[in-house]
């Protein structure tokens, strides 16, 4: 197995802090693409969610993906440091997602569009449990329609196992701000679900 270049500084489980000494050997760009691979099998996947989460096309997420881990590649190329790799992956890939959004015209799209669970429905073995799956999942997507973009975002990324500290990273707030928009958006699913 690769051994990667990152040290965990915290008590966070996750963080990928980038070693600066990588930006400084002597091996250089061959070091710096293996490093990045390295990162790319790690994250692309919950990147790659997350960015089609936002813009709702695949393919176009694929590219937006692709292009993040080009940009921390270039950013290394000039010698940047990051600290914690993750929430700079992010911010960068939350970032072109907004700017593709914005070229297309949909920006909108983000309040109100952004839902994960779109008629998703799993193969169940008879027609009850496929109803009954349906219901749940419609269900489940007027809750989270019910929620303000800022809460959804906070509450998607944090399903993708980021901590408070690193979604306000990635979304430009503070760890006080992410705390009360996930506390807010808990509440009022737990409200949503209890009523039902």
């Amino acid at each position: 197995m690769a051994k990667f270049w990152f040290v965990s500084v915290s008590d966070e489980p996750g963080e990928l802090w980038l070693d600066s000494h990588i930006l400084r050997e002597p091996q250089g760009a061959s070091r710096r693409e293996q490093k990045v691979s390295e990162l790319f099998e790690l994250l692309r996947d919950p990147i790659y969610r997350h960015v089609c989460r936002l813009i709702g096309k695949r393919a176009e997420a694929e590219d937006l993906t692709q292009e993040t881990f080009l940009r921390l590649y270039d950013s290394l190329q000039k010698g940047h440091a990051m600290g914690n790799v993750s929430p700079w992956l992010y911010r960068v890939a939350h970032n072109l997602a907004i700017d593709w959004l914005r070229r297309q015209g949909r920006l909108e799209q983000i309040e109100d569009d952004a839902l994960p669970f779109a008629a998703v429905i799993d193969a169940a073995p008879n027609a009850e449990q496929r109803l009954l799956a349906s219901e749940r999942h419609e269900r489940l997507r007027v809750v989270l329609s019910y929620l303000s973009p800022q809460q959804r975002h906070c509450l998607f990324l944090r399903a993708e196992g980021l901590s408070y500290r690193e979604i306000g990273e990635v979304l430009g707030i503070g760890v006080s701000t992410v705390a009360t928009f996930l506390g807010r958006a808990i509440k009022r699913i737990a409200e949503d679900v209890n009523e039902q």
